[in-house]
Parts: C-alpha cells; structure tokens; sequence
C-alpha cells in the first residue's frame, strides 16, 4: 500500500490533525485543539520601491530598497529580504466556546553566529502567528469588496507569536549544562521537541491562566484592485500593540494613505477571496439556530472542524435525540465521519447508508451527497471489505467524484485511459 487512506472533510478535503508528540512534556489533556490548514496562499508577488525610483519583485519575498547592494549581502539576508514567506496558513481553534482562527506566516529565517562580524551564517524556518476571532474574516473580505479602495482591518488579536526554528530542536538538558557553552545561535532553537501546532496551543494555556499577557495587534492591510482585464490584491501585515490610541493613529486615512507605495504582497483577487472563503466556510453562525437539534448539530460540526471528534459524536448523538427523523443527509454524513475518525467503522457505515438513502433536496448538495458512497468506502476497507470498498469507489467515480479515481488505481487494480 503506497499511501494513506484519507477520509474526506465536507466542502473542503480533510488533512490529518496533527496531535501531541510528546505528551511527556506537558500535558495537553484540557488544552484546546486547533484544526489542520483550512486555506493556505503559497505564492504571491512581493514588490518594493527602490531608492533609483523603479520596482522590484521577486517570489514570496520582498526585496530590499537599496538597489545597488541587493545582490551582494551577506550571509542570507538577501534571500529572506525585508520580509518573506513560505505559506500563509489559516487554522480554527475554539477557546471557551468561541470561534477563532489562527493566522499562521511561516518564512524563512536565520542569524550570524557571530553577528558583529556578520560571520557564520544559519539558516533555520521561524513563523509568526495571529489568534482572532472568527468574524474578523468577514472584515477581510466583505460581501461588497471595494475595489481600487485600500481598506484596513483591526484584527484585535486574542494573542500573537513568533516561534524561531520551528522545525528543529536540542535537548539543553541541565546534567549537561549546555546553555554555558553555547553560542548565540542555539538561542534560536526550541527548548522542546514539541510540534509548532503544541506550542502556539500551550502559549493561550498560559495566556488563559496569566502567565502571560498579550499585547501584540495586527493591523491587516488589503488594497483589491480592478483593471480593465485584471483583478489583483495587494496585502500588508502591520504589527502593532493592543493600544487604542496606537490602533487609532495606524488606522487613520491620515497615515495609511501612502502605506502601498513602498512595498507589498500582490496576488490574484481570486487566490485572496478562496484564501478567506474556504475558512469563513467553517464558520458556524450559533445564534441562527432556531431548535435544540440545530444547536446540537452546529456544536457537532464546529467540534469536528477542529479534531474534537468525542465532542463532536456527544453533540451529533444529542441532536439526535431531538430530532430522529430527521431527513437531514448531512447530519448522517458528519456523524459518519466522525465515527469512522474514532474507529468505529460498523456505525459508521449505518449512517452513510442512511444518509446515501436520503436523496438530496436541492441539485447544490449533490456533489456532498455523492461522497457518501466515497468515505463509506474508506470505512469498508478498514474492515477489510476490499470488495465493498472498491465497489463504493466506482460508484462515487461514476456519479462524478473524480478523486475517487486514484484510489481505484492503487487499491483495486482499476485502470483509467
């Protein structure tokens, strides 16, 4: 078996989350779970004015202003530039009942060992990271989009970051006593083998119980602009501190007017609107509930966005209590899901037969619908019901989930012209 079966997240495809490595450095057992990426920008232009008068681009990056020495810095400081980015991440998390996301800017990174003789160069991945609430996204991309009009976003943030070296750690164990020896560089190694996801989740633990106070802000800066064959976005990340007379000043019309005229990220308005799209998606609008059952059922699918799935099946199990004839086929689906997350596959594929019975009311839920045949699939082969399994592939293939396509490659043999 040359890959992972992987199940299938309503809307958008589901990612394993990643859960805690090393559970021996702390326990993690009440701490808040975040999702895996929801939405991600990996590429855009980054533009800056030089000091001869012309532009310079260059791919995820943007590049110094002083054109004569762009080419000739030392160590890495002209690959990272004035800023970079490796991807732009966008995850969920719920702290005390409510919605949040987390903006995550991963870039490349690094120091000198020796930084006043600029010698010995490092490279090494650091990430920043912004926690708001929810209904910031829709700040970020209203209904109305005001194009050729900059805009700023206060993104009042619950915390930020930044995790140096993210993807390495050293064991600075005292026995050794290492941090007597170590040079300025190891100061940038994490002090734990503990995944980014663990560390920005024991960060809000300390910040829920006061070991830490957050004072960082970030100012989101967002300039659409419509051409006569084009549609562009131009976005700025502006670091501040909770501080309203600050906030005041940085979002004056007065101050921001000339904020795109020296530097920015351009992508296509497309690339910025699916960005903010497929995580306002998850976005579950509690107070429109209107019965027990539709409270119940939205608590079940905000808990299963974010990896809680015993949470998740205590609320769909509770919605069901309210409402067991419900006609719903999504309500099957979800608890379909979560079962089979759990491991509790029988039951799971109950539910997606209930909810493959119940046709779809409206042409707009039928491509959910059909991925009912896919993961109960998924649920058959891990009972070991190859046959079932390959059979609910090529039914979902047919009625038009082309991803079902490779996995009839790889696991029945199925060969495609």
């Amino acid at each position: 078996m040359n890959k992972n079966i992987l199940l299938i997240l309503w809307l958008i495809p589901y990612s394993f989350l990643l859960t805690a490595q090393n559970t021996d450095y702390y326990d993690l057992q009440d701490f808040p779970i975040m999702s895996p990426v929801q939405s991600s920008i990996t590429h855009a232009l980054g533009w800056s004015m030089q000091d001869n008068g012309t532009w310079a681009y260059a791919d995820n990056k943007i590049p110094f202003t002083d054109s004569r020495s762009n080419a000739d810095r030392p160590g890495g400081l002209n690959a990272i530039g004035q800023d970079n980015f490796i991807s732009i991440e966008m995850h969920k998390i719920m702290l005390d009942n409510e919605q949040y996301n987390v903006l995550v800017k991963k870039y490349h990174d690094g120091e000198f060992e020796f930084p006043y003789l600029q010698r010995n160069w490092r490279d090494f991945k650091s990430l920043d990271y912004y926690i708001f609430r929810s209904e910031k996204l829709k700040e970020m991309l209203p209904e109305e989009v005001p194009f050729n009009t900059m805009y700023l976003v206060d993104m009042r943030c619950y915390m930020v970051g930044t995790i140096k070296n993210y993807e390495e750690s050293v064991f600075m164990g005292g026995s050794l006593n290492l941090t007597r020896y170590a040079t300025k560089v190891t100061e940038n190694f994490q002090a734990t083998r503990a995944s980014y996801q663990e560390q920005i989740i024991r960060a809000i633990q300390q910040r829920k119980t006061g070991k830490v106070i957050n004072d960082g802000n970030l100012i989101f800066a967002v300039y659409p602009i419509r051409s006569t064959d084009k549609e562009k976005v131009r976005i700025k990340f502006i670091k501040g501190y909770m501080n309203d007379n600050l906030i005041r000043m940085q979002t004056s019309p007065d101050n921001w007017k000339h904020l795109f005229s020296e530097s920015f990220y351009e992508v296509d308005y497309s690339v910025y609107s699916s960005f903010i799209n497929q995580s306002l998606a998850y976005y579950v609008e509690l107070d429109q509930a209107v019965t027990m059952y539709d409270s119940h059922y939205n608590w079940g699918v905000l808990r299963y966005q974010i990896g809680d799935y015993v949470g998740a099946l205590e609320a769909f199990n509770k919605a069901f209590a309210e409402n067991p004839d419900t006609e719903d086929f999504m309500f099957y689906a979800y608890r379909g899901n979560t079962r089979s997350k759990m491991g509790l596959q029988a039951d799971a594929i109950a539910d997606f037969d209930k909810a493959i019975a119940l046709q779809p009311k409206r042409i707009v839920d039928y491509p959910n619908w059909v991925r009912n045949y896919f993961n109960r699939g998924v649920a058959k082969y891990y009972l070991n019901n190859g046959a079932g399994a390959c059979e609910d592939w090529k039914k979902a293939y047919d009625l038009g989930y082309g991803s079902a396509s490779e996995y009839l490659i790889d696991f029945c043999g199925q060969k495609f012209d």
